[in-house]
């Protein structure tokens, strides 16, 4: 795990190696549609990708399943973001000469169910040495931040940026992108949960006495934060 300098939050092998296999061999038999389809206002004229279906696609539901399971057991993800609600993931393809212009993401999504996008994620599916361009390329405070991560790594961001998708070169990016409602809206509350956590955890052992006070700080702030 690594936050990066902009606050961004970089999860290492999300996916375990036969999940990344699962999920990338799914991928590879499955159906895919324009991803105009999904696209709202003014991100459905910026567009260009290919997606696999949510319905009707028992792969799409099988890789969603997959992502879903990982994102609920991996503490980081947990304690950072602490997700109420999470969308089912939406594979993307991108061939050469494809790319998602600069856009932000809808405030509310969902069609079985509405949630507040307070944060999205991309999970990176394809070696990045196995196609060029491709950058998320995420707007932030100190300039634009590209990420091309690792096969099996993935990228968690506020929605509140804008961000794009360069067009690929050559080769094939395939990626699968999701978003969630946090039980903390606020992401600076949510980083000052994550740290103090961080170095509760350290005192369980060290300090129990100090332990027990922190975790009393701690469960208060979300008391007091938390939305349910």
């Amino acid at each position: 795990m690594e936050i990066s300098e902009s606050g961004y939050l970089h999860i290492k092998q999300l996916l375990k190696p036969e999940e990344l296999e699962t999920v990338v061999g799914l991928a590879t038999v499955g159906r895919f549609v324009d991803g105009k389809l999904t696209a709202v206002d003014a991100a459905a004229s910026v567009k260009s990708n290919m997606q696999m279906p949510q319905e009707g696609s028992l792969e799409s539901q099988q890789i969603g399943n997959i992502v879903m399971r990982a994102i609920a057991q991996n503490p980081i993800v947990q304690s950072a973001i602490m997700p109420k609600m999470i969308l089912p993931p939406i594979v993307s393809k991108y061939q050469p000469g494809m790319n998602y212009g600069l856009h932000v993401d809808s405030p509310l999504m969902g069609s079985q169910y509405t949630i507040r996008t307070d944060v999205g994620m991309t999970l990176f599916l394809s070696d990045p040495e196995s196609y060029e361009g491709g950058e998320l390329v995420i707007h932030s405070e100190i300039g634009e931040v590209k990420y091309k991560l690792a096969k099996g790594d993935a990228i968690i961001y506020p929605t509140t940026k804008l961000h794009k998708v360069n067009p690929v070169t050559s080769g094939e990016r395939l990626a699968a992108v999701t978003w969630m409602q946090c039980v903390v809206r606020d992401s600076q509350k949510r980083e000052i949960l994550f740290k103090l956590k961080a170095a509760n955890d350290e005192l369980r052992s060290a300090n129990p006495n100090a332990f027990l006070n922190l975790q009393q700080v701690y469960s208060n702030l979300i008391r007091m934060w938390a939305e349910l």
